[in-house]
C-alpha cells in the first residue's frame, strides 16, 4: 500500500475554488485601476472605516508600521497613483478563503515591475460583501528596502 501526499491545490473544495476565482477577479480589477491611474476607483474599493497597514522592513533594525485608517486617509494614499503608472503591477494570489459567506480573506504577492526589476510585496486583504460588491476591510502590505 502506498501513501501519497496531496498538495493544498489538489485538495481544494469547490468553495475554495470559488474563493480563488473571486480573489483573482478582485485583485485583477485593482491592478487595472492602478494601471489607469484611477486613484478614486482604488479608494472606492474600501469600506469607509477600513484601514491599510503598511509594514516596511529595513535591512537592519525593526520594521516600521504605518496605519491609514478611514476613508479620508485611504483616499490620500491613492491620490497620487497617476504618478506611479510607470510601474507594472500583477497579483499572485496564493490563498483565498471564505471565512463566512460574506467575508473573504486573500493573501499573496503584489509584483511591482519597473524595467527589468521586479519587487515582490506580500499582501493580505480581508473583504466583506456589501450589496453587490466586495469591499476591503483591511489591507496589509509588506514593503522592503
Amino acid at each position: 500500500m502506498s501513501t501519497q501526499t496531496l498538495s493544498a491545490q489538489e485538495v481544494r473544495s469547490p468553495k475554495d475554488e470559488a474563493a480563488m476565482k473571486l480573489a483573482k477577479e478582485l485583485t485583477d480589477a485593482g491592478t487595472k485601476m492602478f494601471a489607469a491611474g484611477d486613484g478614486a476607483g482604488l479608494a472606492a474599493q474600501y469600506l469607509e472605516d477600513a484601514e491599510i497597514v503598511e509594514k516596511t522592513v529595513e535591512s537592519v533594525g525593526p520594521p516600521t508600521v504605518k496605519f491609514h485608517r478611514g476613508g479620508d486617509a485611504i483616499r490620500k494614499v491613492y491620490e497620487n497613483v497617476k504618478d506611479l503608472t510607470k510601474f507594472n503591477l500583477t497579483n499572485d494570489v496564493h490563498y483565498a478563503r471564505f471565512v463566512t459567506p460574506d467575508t473573504l480573506v486573500i493573501s499573496g504577492d503584489l509584483l511591482m515591475s519597473e524595467n527589468a526589476e521586479t519587487k515582490r510585496l506580500p499582501f493580505m486583504q480581508v473583504r466583506r460583501k456589501t450589496g453587490d460588491s466586495w469591499k476591503i476591510v483591511c489591507l496589509e502590505l509588506s514593503l522592503s528596502r
